[in-house]
């Protein structure tokens, strides 16, 4: 199991790095951190295209629905004799 890191080791640490002996320990999640911001700018571009799309859905939906409410509305108000 990991123990906790006390903050004496992180300040140690963080004074090796000014000094230049060695680099800063958390410089090692620098490429990750930039692959994820890269992932999560490309999640935030697909949801706004699944918003332009659900929108475009709703819409075609609510037109339909009236288009069919129509006819339904028609085939009550027009009297068919050949059927």
């Amino acid at each position: 199991p990991l123990r906790p890191s006390s903050r004496s080791s992180f300040r140690e640490s963080a004074q090796r790095s000014v000094e230049g002996s060695e680099p800063f320990p958390l410089n090692v999640f620098e490429p990750a951190f930039a692959e994820l911001s890269d992932a999560v700018a490309d999640l935030e571009a697909n949801m706004m295209h699944f918003q332009l799309m659900h929108e475009s859905l709703a819409r075609f939906s609510e037109d339909f629905a009236s288009f069919l409410y129509g006819l339904n509305m028609n085939a009550f108000c027009v009297d068919f004799p050949e059927v």
